[in-house]
């Protein structure tokens, strides 16, 4: 157990600290709503284009359905954390604008309570904002505006699942949200008559939600595995503080409780398994923010629904081969996403692969991926993502008999 309290003590270490005041992201599409949404998917899902929902296994956490951490051996203890680095390329018109950014994405452990039960306690961002850009404009008056973001939200859960017969298993994620989102615009006329401008609005978020999750497991034949798997999240208030100021001729400052709601929550996906050796799964989720009061920065909107399919894949060769090679994972995925603030369908394409440890059975996990948000004839974004993850595994409950 003092391992067990060496985890805890470094994940609080990391609470009190700024890991997750993060700013991982430099697009202006996050303006909007909450920002860009991260997706629960760790190592072996990022591979797999963020596959989650249908998909289980024994070797790895997965947030995104909490009835898969029943699947934990009742001897096996798992460590997982990730980072990433990612640049961006901006087109509009005839401009082009290149950024970067690198962050600490998650960090996690999971461990089965009883032969049917497991747990599972994690660090991770809720949604992502930052961008700073500006443009101009001649009506009525020349000027130029300039529109600066940072902050985002994280979240911290802790998840219980447990079987039910062998074949069914359900879950629950509680979790809590909190974090900071600055929104700033300032506007400057070229006619010292006309004072320039400022708003800035400020939103402090200490919220609760829950995820409730299910996956039921059939043996078709001796080698072929299906799961399928359902996710949801009801709409609930997102509390918090929220402050708009304006700087101008006039100072007003408007103080009040958050009026914002977090969004319901839908998924469901179904996988594949042939022999241990080949998974393939697909997954179907939704945001429903068109009934949640959303931030648009300095006025309360309904969205768009956000709607998300993923299409995903490992393979094997052997899992227990003498060869290297054939103990490597090979991961593949595809997304197709609507944006929650306009009509653009935005996609993305996934190559992974795991990396097993000769001498543990410890996984190391890459993954690069590349997403295409916006439209060409408004601002494109190209995004290119490289994802770093250890998983490990160790059999920390298991008592030698053997002195």
């Amino acid at each position: 157990m003092r391992k067990i309290s060496y985890i805890f003590f470094i994940l609080i270490l990391f609470v009190e600290g700024t890991l997750f005041a993060q700013n991982n992201t430099n697009s202006p599409y996050t303006r909007y709503g909450y920002g860009r949404l991260d997706d629960m998917a760790f190592g072996r899902c990022l591979g797999m284009g963020g596959l989650s929902i249908g998909l289980r296994g024994n070797t790895n956490v997965n947030p995104g359905n909490p009835a898969s951490y029943s699947a934990v051996d009742s001897m096996t203890f798992i460590f997982d954390m990730g980072i990433s680095g990612s640049f961006s390329r901006f087109a509009s018109g005839g401009s082009q604008r290149v950024t970067g950014t690198g962050n600490l994405d998650y960090l996690a452990i999971q461990f089965s309570a009883t032969k049917w039960m497991g747990i599972s306690v994690g660090l991770m961002p809720y949604s992502s904002v930052g961008y700073d850009f500006g443009t101009s404009d001649s009506i009525p008056y020349k000027n130029s505006q300039n529109y600066k973001g940072s902050g985002g939200i994280s979240q911290v859960y802790l998840g219980l699942s447990f079987n039910l017969w062998k074949r069914l298993s359900l879950g629950a994620n509680a979790y809590f949200l909190w974090g900071e989102m600055l929104h700033s615009r300032q506007v400057d006329f070229d006619s010292s008559s006309i004072p320039s401008s400022e708003n800035t609005s400020n939103l402090h978020v200490r919220s609760f939600n829950f995820r409730y999750g299910l996956q039921y497991t059939e043996r078709i034949a001796k080698k072929h595995v299906l799961t399928l798997g359902l996710a949801y999240e009801n709409r609930s208030r997102l509390r918090g503080d929220y402050e708009n100021i304006t700087v101008g001729v006039d100072t007003t400052i408007v103080s009040k409780d958050s009026p914002l709601q977090l969004p319901s929550f839908y998924g469901a996906g179904i996988s594949y398994n042939y022999d241990d050796r080949l998974t393939i799964g697909v997954d179907y989720s939704m945001y429903e923010f068109s009934k949640a009061k959303s931030f648009n920065v300095d006025t309360i909107v309904f969205l768009n629904n956000r709607h998300k399919w993923v299409l995903g894949a490992e393979y094997i060769h052997d899992p227990n081969g003498l060869r290297y090679v054939d103990r490597m994972r090979w991961r593949i995925g595809a997304d197709l996403t609507t944006s929650y603030i306009s009509s653009d369908l935005n996609y993305g394409i996934t190559i992974g692969v795991g990396l097993p440890l000769k001498t543990a059975r410890t996984i190391l996990n890459v993954a690069f991926e590349y997403d295409k948000i916006g439209r060409r004839n408004f601002i494109r974004e190209d995004c290119f993502k490289l994802s770093f993850n250890a998983t490990i595994n160790e059999m920390w409950f298991f008592k030698s008999k053997i002195k």
